[in-house]
């Protein structure tokens, strides 16, 4: 255990930037902190004590999930990266964006999919389809949900199958991710923290549903959002790439590709910088900001990978309750505490 990360999550707690979370820490495999904080709703009537085993609406972190999958048929020789996304999507308007641009937020469309989430489905569909490009593809990283939106309607088209299905035979099943996936079933309810309470759209509580705009309207399942979790399952996703793409004996990924995926795809220049699904040089990543990996989600997970010393990082948390607050999250400079407090205790390497 590192007891610094307790009285950052404490302390974060007594603020109320979010009524609980499970943090773990591994190194090399070795789970070094494991520890579920606070409750679900803070004292409101029905929270629960947060334990190990919560479940969280895993928001963004979904468009891991994704981009695993993508890269998987890529490493099958399915999905060339370089390919426009239109050979598989011909109701695409631009036939200039590739998957590698979907991969890496450079396509260069700018639709904000969560105020189109009211007019349904096929509203989200066509904006974003038939919508022109405001940077040439390929020439400004700009994080959107719409680009894993479309990677996941690439990976499903490919797959041949649901979108779902693609993630839990390429993600899920192979990692032996026992509580995480789209849509929880009513048996899993009392033990997801709710999210945040929605009176003026969902009537009331936003809790075993996801909470993204978009993908409430999209059934609960998209590529950008959906996926609820544990924090033992979403540990997987980072040390996968630790292990460089290999798990349990088996090369689920082929070792150049995951050194791809953790390589900025544009100049590290003053714009945002992604990888191959992964964010790079992100403030949540704290001191090891420059040779880190991760992601983070609105309701508030967090994932970071730190290749040099073999550790990853996943906290889980509903900072969205019981309602969301301003921009900037409050709760990037608790995250990024704790990696401080993970670099500093475990003396690695963050250069």
């Amino acid at each position: 255990m590192i007891p610094a990360i307790n009285t950052l999550i404490t302390t974060a707690i007594a603020k109320r930037i979010f009524p609980g979370a499970v943090v773990l820490v591994t190194q090399r495999g070795r789970v070094i902190h494991a520890v579920a904080y606070g409750t679900t709703m803070y004292d409101d009537p029905g929270t629960q004590t947060v334990t190990l085993d919560t479940i969280y609406d895993l928001a963004s972190l979904t468009k891991i999930f994704t981009a695993i999958a993508a890269l998987r048929l890529h490493d099958a020789g399915m999905l060339p990266l370089d390919l426009p996304a239109r050979f598989w999507l011909p109701e695409l308007a631009n036939d200039a964006i590739t998957v590698r641009h979907l991969l890496s937020h450079r396509s260069g469309l700018a639709v904000q999919l969560a105020p189109l989430a009211r007019a349904g489905a096929h509203a989200i569909r066509h904006a974003v389809y038939a919508a022109p490009a405001v940077h040439q593809p390929g020439s400004v990283t700009e994080y959107a949900n719409l680009n894993t939106f479309l990677l996941g309607e690439v990976v499903a088209t490919v797959y041949g199958g649901p979108l779902e299905a693609a993630i839990d035979e390429l993600v899920c099943a192979p990692l032996g991710m026992q509580y995480t996936r789209f849509c929880p079933p009513p048996e899993w309810r009392g033990r997801i923290a709710p999210t945040e309470w929605d009176w003026e759209w969902r009537g009331g509580l936003v809790h075993g549903v996801v909470h993204d705009e978009s993908a409430y309207a999209l059934g609960g399942i998209a590529g950008h959002a959906g996926m609820f979790g544990v924090a033992t399952d979403v540990v997987r996703l980072i040390e996968l790439w630790l292990c460089e793409g290999a798990w349990e004996g088996v090369q689920l990924l082929r070792t150049e590709t995951v050194l791809a995926a953790r390589t900025p795809q544009s100049p590290i220049d003053n714009q945002k910088v992604s990888g191959l699904g992964w964010m790079l040089r992100r403030p949540y990543m704290g001191p090891a900001g420059a040779i880190a990996f991760g992601h983070s989600g609105f309701t508030g997970p967090i994932m970071i990978g730190i290749p040099t010393a073999d550790i990853a990082v996943v906290v889980l948390c509903n900072r969205t309750y019981p309602q969301r607050t301003p921009p900037p999250p409050r709760h990037i400079p608790v995250i990024a505490e704790v990696v401080h407090a993970v670099v500093t205790t475990t003396g690695c390497a963050i250069e």
